[in-house]
């Protein structure tokens, strides 16, 4: 049937749009509490706008193949890239948070680049906080 056989670079450039990256993000909050994992959120905030913007386009397709399939890339904000990462505690997501930046920056010129926040999630730490549990600015 070929449910397998779909290249993975067949989705880089894609970004998915607010509002279904905001449902990906709260499906994750309920996975996490519901099997009790961790996942991390990275906001990349840009002085960019326009999701057409052909660097952008590049820039998401190298982060698509820095990231696992089972992450998701997509438009947090009107000018914010955001990255869920499931199953990753803060000190996974900090360390590829630093590579994800470093992608950011080698597609953009360093003044489009506005912030690089990560966000933790851990059900066990408090179960009823929301997010973020843990953040930390990657660059100010």
């Amino acid at each position: 049937m070929g449910f397998f056989k779909s290249p993975r670079k067949s989705s880089a450039g894609l970004l998915v749009g607010k509002k279904a990256f905001q449902r990906a993000i709260e499906k994750e909050r309920f996975r996490a509490d519901r099997s009790n994992h961790k996942y991390s959120l990275l906001i990349l905030s840009l002085a960019i706008k326009s999701e057409n913007d052909k660097r952008i386009v590049r820039a998401s397709a190298a982060i698509r193949e820095r990231i696992r399939a089972i992450d998701e890339i997509g438009w947090y904000e009107e000018n914010q890239l955001g990255i869920i990462l499931p199953f990753t505690a803060m000190e996974g997501a900090d360390r590829l948070a630093d590579e994800i930046c470093a992608i950011i920056t080698t597609h953009l010129k360093p003044a489009e680049c506005l912030a690089c926040e990560l966000f933790a999630y851990d059900p066990e730490a408090v179960p009823e906080a929301e997010m973020p549990i843990w953040k930390k600015n990657l660059k100010p």
